[in-house]
């Protein structure tokens, strides 16, 4: 099963919502607001709602039942969410409006992509915004999909002595060590003719950026 989980409306083309008003969505703290001002009534809420108004506070309750969480708190509001779509047993969730504020937050973010209870439970996570879909590859050969739009395409170590080969790009790579910091495979692309190249890791995970200039 798949859910969007919307954070906050940075970086999000207005479009999407729509789009996707048929797939469910969890409302994380100030998301729960935008969802119900287009009318898109989330499964669930979560977070401890200290970025909407007193209004909008009234405003979702009306619409959805909620139990605030304390602002004094162990985990952030979006991994309280993800947590939360684990339980109610989605297996594929995809994160909105998670960029483009705070860069703790956004490492964050990242960090919930990496949990390694979520990665042994093959739950997909992906960050998403208008420029950039980001998400975790474990060991394994995997077929590529081109996110429409995206041009480049990176791969980051998050561990040392990773290795990588990289087929049907327009820069490929021979199995490779990579060591924690490299970036040698930031910033390649997809080639023409090639609709989902190949990417074998061994020895680890790597966060995967798909990515296009503004």
């Amino acid at each position: 099963m798949k859910v969007n989980l919307l954070c906050s409306m940075r970086h999000i083309n207005e479009h999407i919502l729509q789009d996707e008003k048929h797939i469910d969505w969890i409302g994380v703290d100030r998301g729960t607001i935008e969802l119900i001002k287009r009318d898109i009534k989330p499964v669930a809420a979560i977070g401890d709602f200290d970025s909407v108004s007193d209004e909008e506070y009234q405003q979702i309750i009306k619409h959805i039942d909620i139990d605030p969480v304390k602002k004094e708190k162990d985990d952030t509001d979006l991994a309280l969410a993800v947590n939360l779509a684990v339980e109610l047993g989605y297996e594929e969730i995809r994160i909105y409006g998670a960029t483009g504020g705070r860069l703790d937050h956004f490492m964050g973010a990242v960090q919930i992509l990496t949990k390694p209870e979520f990665l042994e439970d093959n739950i997909q996570i992906t960050l998403v915004d208008e420029q950039n879909e980001i998400t975790v590859l474990k060991a394994g050969n995997h077929r590529i999909s081109q996110v429409e739009g995206m041009k480049y395409v990176s791969f980051i170590p998050l561990s040392t002595n990773i290795r990588i080969k990289l087929e049907e790009f327009k820069y490929d790579l021979p199995f490779t060590t990579l060591a924690q910091g490299s970036t040698l495979t930031i910033s390649n692309e997809f080639k023409a003719g090639h609709e989902h190249p190949l990417v074998t890791v061994e020895l680890g995970n790597i966060l995967m950026v798909q990515s296009k200039d503004k």
